[in-house]
């Protein structure tokens, strides 16, 4: 392969990449800044998307990433949510019942 078909080949892979980020990634607004550490591999790697375009900059890309992954599963997050407003309810009966408890006398 000559190396004009490998930059031939690699501008159609990073259309092809960008065009689903595109449609798969919302163009919500995000403007909460959430701090992280990572290891130096996972960032090696967001580096390799930065530069070759795909993502403007590490941050937009871990917030791609963490989007199209949590909306993947978007349903299953509503079911926790249910839940979690059960647990809720069950823990705020049980410190009634132990507040009870307490005041007895």
């Amino acid at each position: 392969m000559t190396k004009k078909n490998d930059e031939d080949s690699t501008q159609t892979l990073r259309k092809a990449m960008i065009e689903d980020l595109s449609i798969r990634v919302s163009d919500s607004k995000r403007d909460i800044p959430v701090t992280t550490r990572l290891d130096d591999e996972l960032v090696n790697m967001l580096d390799i998307l930065v530069k070759l375009g795909i993502f403007k900059s590490r941050s937009e890309a871990i917030a791609s990433i963490l989007e199209m992954t949590l909306l993947d599963h978007k349903d299953k997050f509503k079911q926790l949510a249910t839940e979690i407003t059960k647990l809720e309810r069950i823990q705020d009966r049980a410190k009634d019942i132990a507040l009870e408890v307490l005041q007895r006398k």
